[in-house]
């Protein structure tokens, strides 16, 4: 695997790849599940958990697109693919003709490769996509004529029968829909779906973007365009607070787009296609980062966070921004930003899999409280290698990538930010609905350039940024990192101070434009009171580093407490602070506390990065740097010790403040540069 690392590297130039680049992540990952082939099945057996009919579909499109490219690495091999391909169209396993249990229906495709499982329309459209790469492939494959037969029957009377034609829709998911259109139309050459019955879905779901209509819908998208998951529920539903998996899923409806349009679909109205540029760019910068990861918060909590099965879903939306909808785009650049992040998440994910020895976890970052088996991490598997064979057949390996500028996105009614940059991805929750358990004025999460965790992934005090005000008792009193639980009218709960679409933007905000796109210079703030401390913190990003203030103002009361400004780190044992003193020594910061006076800057160490806090302006009275232990948390299961600046200890401070700036390093020498410059 460090062999294919490198081979990139020199193949072509980070985020650039070419067909030979995308063929050989393919060939590297359908090397870990070669052992899982069965010659008498017909099929590669990849474990429970219903994955078998989805994951091998998805080996069969990567086989199916090597052999259409002339491809000779391990990614193709047409045997395997003619088995796979007759093996999903042979009624009884998994194509039923009588309805299953779940989203009952028939004709199509349950979730087990024997007949008896469930159903679920995307257990259809999986199976149905990669059948249309192989039936592509027929000549190249040498497909026996009953199988090709088999494939325009199949999709043929799936798509046709009522579970997926107009006006059915599941949720606001047109993208399952737009895709089996796409597939009648191309293996049967019959266009009358795909021209009628996809610009139906669009146009419905664009019209459903704001609120009102029939019913109480909330409508599709939130002010600054968030995704809502159940439009049909009220606002305050914890799934409706965003969901980044599922909202690039529905987009992948663009992979489909321009072949509708060439099929005659009439061009959707201007109001629909300026959502649609709006949304796109809210996508993009909101929910992608320059690693190629997703800026990732999900109204399902742990049920989807980290998942790498949702991982590659969504991948197959950058996809189609690179390749399947330009007249949607806000931008030409838009396209090339997609395939450079495309490109990034091929490459991370190829990391992982060399961390991993093969087969990486299927959950990212350790996240655990929702456990995937085996099943899971090869569909992840074998997703991510096959949106690596999308990308040649979509003509990716011929693009120009391009490297976005920093970028933002700002939603006003539950304050959530979302920054990504070369250096660093991060995102502010205020609202989390009770969805997850992270969320508050303070960075969520702090991951470097790589997808390296530079702090946390969502820790809550103490392993978390923020202030965290105790009593004497050592109870807390108050803390800048706690989720709002809902969105309430009239209140602003992250207000943007400076930006280039979005300052002063209100929670009441009307739907319909992105505070999205391009920064230099992003300032953003907010407050909280409880037990008579207004607590306020105020943010500026730029590309390379972040600069926080917090405030403590006493309104009432004569309690003494004492206030801690917390930088957590990662990695259990491998993490530790090192405080670098004014007279260039360096100590290693515990429990006793470091006078903030002797401190030039923190090296924050977490096991695989981290980050230098430079104080600057005025240094408290009295203020000491120390080190909190805390417990393993669900949404921040590898905390390392938590780097805590002292700047009250049991006093009846009327004000208390501190500010400090922030940047990811890798290593010590850099540590030091880095700390020159912010101070």
């Amino acid at each position: 695997m460090a062999a294919l690392v490198a081979v990139l590297l020199l193949a072509a130039p980070a985020s650039a790849m070419d067909d030979a680049g995308y063929f050989r992540v393919a060939d590297e990952l359908q090397q870990t599940l070669n052992s899982r082939w069965d010659g008498d099945a017909g099929y590669y057996k990849l474990g429970g958990g219903g994955v078998e009919p989805m994951a091998n579909s998805m080996l069969l499109l990567t086989h199916s697109v090597a052999a259409m490219k002339g491809w000779t690495g391990p990614s193709r091999n047409d045997a395997r693919a003619r088995a796979l391909a007759a093996r999903l169209v042979r009624p009884g396993g998994p194509y039923v003709t009588k309805p299953a249990a779940g989203q009952a229906h028939a004709p199509g495709w349950v979730n087990s490769m024997s007949g008896r499982g469930g159903q679920h329309l995307v257990f259809d459209a999986e199976v149905v996509d990669g059948l249309v790469y192989a039936y592509r492939a027929r000549q190249e494959l040498d497909l026996p004529a009953s199988t090709v037969q088999g494939i325009r029957e199949a999709i043929h009377r799936t798509v046709r029968g009522p579970f997926w034609r107009w006006p059915t829709i599941r949720l606001n998911q047109v993208n399952w829909y737009s895709l089996m259109y796409a597939a009648d139309a191309t293996v049967t050459g019959d266009r009358t779906l795909l021209r009628r019955d996809m610009s139906l879905q669009l146009r419905r779901f664009f019209a459903q973007a704001r609120a009102g209509g029939a019913g109480s819908r909330i409508g599709n998208f939130g002010p600054g365009m968030r995704f809502h998951y159940l439009p049909h529920m009220p606002l305050n539903v914890d799934k409706n607070v965003d969901s980044a998996e599922y909202a690039n899923i529905v987009l992948t409806f663009t992979r489909f787009y321009d072949q509708a349009r060439r099929a005659g679909m009439p061009q959707l109205p201007a109001s629909s296609r300026a959502l649609a540029q709006q949304w796109i760019k809210r996508v993009i910068s909101g929910y992608w980062t320059h690693s190629g990861y997703m800026n990732w918060d999900s109204g399902l909590g742990f049920d989807r966070w980290h998942q790498g099965k949702k991982f590659g879903l969504t991948q197959e939306a950058l996809i189609g921004v690179a390749t399947g909808a330009q007249s949607l785009l806000p931008g030409a650049e838009w396209a090339r930003y997609a395939k450079y992040m495309l490109d990034r998440g091929l490459e991370f994910y190829v990391r992982e899999s060399e961390r991993a020895g093969g087969v990486p976890d299927p959950l990212f970052f350790d996240v655990n409280t929702v456990p995937q088996g085996e099943g899971s991490a090869r569909l992840a598997v074998a997703r991510v290698m096959a949106n690596a064979a999308r990308a040649v057949d979509a003509g990716m390996g011929a693009m120009r990538a391009q490297e976005p500028p920093s970028l933002y996105a700002f939603d006003p009614d539950i304050g959530r930010l979302a920054v990504t940059t070369p250096k660093y991805n991060t995102a502010i929750v205020a609202v989390n609905q009770k969805a997850f358990p992270y969320g508050g004025l303070d960075l969520a999460r702090l991951f470097d350039g790589e997808q390296d965790v530079v702090s946390n992934i969502g820790g809550r005090p103490p392993a978390s940024f923020g202030l965290m005000v105790r009593d004497v008792a050592g109870r807390r009193v108050t803390a800048s990192q706690v989720g709002r639980s809902r969105v309430s009218a009239g209140v602003r709960p992250l207000t943007l101070l400076r930006a280039p679409s979005g300052a002063g933007a209100v929670s009441s905000a009307s739907v319909g434009r992105a505070y999205a796109g391009a920064f230099r210079d992003l300032r953003v703030t907010g407050a909280v009171s409880a037990r008579g401390l207004l607590t306020r913190v105020t943010h500026r990003f730029t590309r390379d580093w972040i600069q926080t203030s917090w405030t403590a103002t006493r309104r009432s009361g004569t309690a003494r407490y004492t206030a801690d400004v917390l930088f957590p780190s990662w990695g259990g044992r491998d993490a530790r602070v090192t405080a670098v003193l004014r007279d260039g020594s360096k100590v290693t910061v515990g429990s006793r506390l470091v006078r903030l006076t002797s401190v030039k800057y923190l090296w924050v160490q977490s096991e695989r990065s981290g980050y230098v806090v430079v104080p600057v302006g005025t240094r408290p009275a009295g203020a000491g740097v120390h080190t909190l232990r805390v417990s393993a948390q669900s949404s921040d299961p590898r905390p390392g010790p938590t780097a805590a600046i002292q700047i009250a200890r049991a006093k009846r401070f009327s004000r208390a403040a501190l500010t400090v700036r922030l940047a990811p390093v890798q290593d010590e020498a850099e540590a030091a540069a880095t700390a020159a410059q912010l101070g």
